[in-house]
């Protein structure tokens, strides 16, 4: 299981939270967490590159986002997108 400690900015502020997936082959499984919301997902990986899907449910309703990420040694940045705009995430504070 990959483990990272990421930070989320979206249309609404940043935030500190996690993303922990593990890898099969050319799929992926796992769950991002951020405030009170968390949110398992599935998706494909192919070297670095990983693509996946999920929908977190909050007071707003359901929220499906698509992201894509790249992994590069113990540091990760992608984004997700949603119906309220893109979510950027990485291991970078101020990414």
């Amino acid at each position: 299981m990959e483990s990272y400690e990421i930070f989320v900015r979206s249309p609404f502020g940043k935030y500190r939270g996690t993303i922990s997936f593990s890898r099969d082959g050319g799929t992926i499984q796992g769950t991002i967490s951020f405030l009170v919301f968390s949110s398992d997902f599935t998706g494909a990986a192919d070297g670095d590159s990983l693509s996946f899907k999920g929908a977190l449910e909050t007071p707003i309703g359901k929220i499906d986002y698509d992201a894509r990420a790249r992994v590069s040694g113990s540091q990760l940045e992608g984004a997700a997108e949603t119906r309220l705009g893109s979510m950027a995430f990485s291991t970078k504070e101020g990414r």
